[in-house]
């Protein structure tokens, strides 16, 4: 059985921290899980938590938007999915897991960043790779 304790434990800023630091070295391909428990949203690879989203209407707004940029569904409460990204794809997750819901503007920005990640999992040259 999955170590959930982790999970709860690990601050919001220490795994933002853990999810910059394994961007410095690009990569194609990373096997993150997306889980969902009581307090939120998780993206974890190997284990450890890369960001965190809480159950309340922004960080499920921006659950969703992760959900929509890795194209790994959004698991039930208790479950998980994983899938393979890329370290620029993961950085727009990052993005996304940030943005503030309860300012409008927030919704234009989280489309860009959804769409860039959807045209890098196309492999499309249509991002401007920012």
């Amino acid at each position: 059985m999955r170590e959930w304790n982790y999970v709860l434990t690990v601050s919001r800023k220490q795994a933002l921290e853990y999810g910059y630091k394994l961007l410095e070295r690009p990569r194609s391909h990373l096997r993150v899980e997306l889980n969902q428990d009581k307090s939120g949203v998780s993206v974890t690879h190997k284990g450890r938590v890369l960001t965190r989203v809480f159950l309340n209407r922004s960080g499920m707004n921006a659950a969703v938007a992760m959900s929509e940029a890795m194209a790994i569904k959004l698991p039930a409460l208790g479950g998980s999915n994983s899938g393979l990204v890329s370290t620029g794809l993961l950085y727009r997750v990052l993005a996304l897991s940030q943005l503030d819901f309860r300012n409008p503007t927030s919704y234009d920005l989280a489309g860009t960043l959804v769409d860039e990640a959807i045209s890098m999992q196309r492999g499309d040259n249509t991002s401007s790779g920012v």
